[in-house]
């Protein structure tokens, strides 16, 4: 336990199944951008048990609303070619920061870079991105706020081409909130083949946020 500033913040070293580690660090009580959620959690796991089954080592990787303290896409950094981890200019400066701190006391040197990706900002998304750009999309616990939902479908037509790959983790509800799931699946249904690949109790996920009788789904 450390201390940011006058408020309490976690830190935790994270290991993959190869020995290397990394380091994840958030504010107690930081809010919806600011920690680490389950869905995250979950998607580091199979990202480093699928990693010699995707090829990641080969692949160009981009992360949707990665938030300041990405689990996932921070874990991402290690297993890919490259990562590019997103989300709207006010966390900038604390993404590019966790991406500094996580491999600290490291060999690795990864190339993970820190870009403005606003879902209701399509415009700038078409001048920043190209469809295809990315070998594979991830996403976690992004599926909260039902005003995104479109803009979210938006982004990912525009991002992705036949070839990209789609990984989508999400919890089915979270301590103060329960998110519609399904509607975003009747969202995306027209437009995707969605396949279940693994469904979990977010009881002992590490995250701060768990909710012990819910569940997180990993979907492609």
């Amino acid at each position: 336990m450390g201390q940011v500033g006058s408020r309490a913040t976690t830190i935790e070293r994270l290991p993959l199944s190869d020995g290397r580690t990394y380091q994840v660090r958030w504010l107690e009580r930081g809010g919806l951008g600011y920690t680490p959620w389950p869905g995250s959690f979950m998607m580091a796991k199979f990202l480093d048990r699928k990693k010699d089954e995707l090829e990641l080592n080969n692949k160009k990787l981009l992360e949707l609303g990665s938030g300041t303290c990405s689990v996932a896409g921070l874990a991402a950094g290690l297993l890919c070619k490259e990562v590019d981890l997103t989300d709207r200019y006010e966390v900038l400066e604390d993404l590019n920061a966790s991406i500094e701190f996580a491999y600290q006391n490291t060999d690795a040197e990864p190339c993970v870079k820190a870009k403005v990706l606003d879902w209701v900002d399509l415009e700038f998304t078409e001048t920043a991105f190209r469809p295809g750009q990315a070998d594979m999309v991830i996403m976690s616990d992004v599926v909260y706020f039902p005003h995104l939902q479109k803009p979210l479908l938006h982004t990912l037509l525009f991002l992705c081409n036949e070839s990209t790959l789609v990984f989508w983790a999400n919890c089915d509800r979270y301590p103060e909130y329960q998110p519609n799931v399904e509607h975003f699946m009747e969202v995306l249904e027209p437009f995707f083949s969605i396949t279940v690949e693994e469904e979990r109790s977010q009881k002992g996920s590490g995250s701060p946020c768990e909710v012990r009788e819910g569940t997180m789904t990993l979907r492609s």
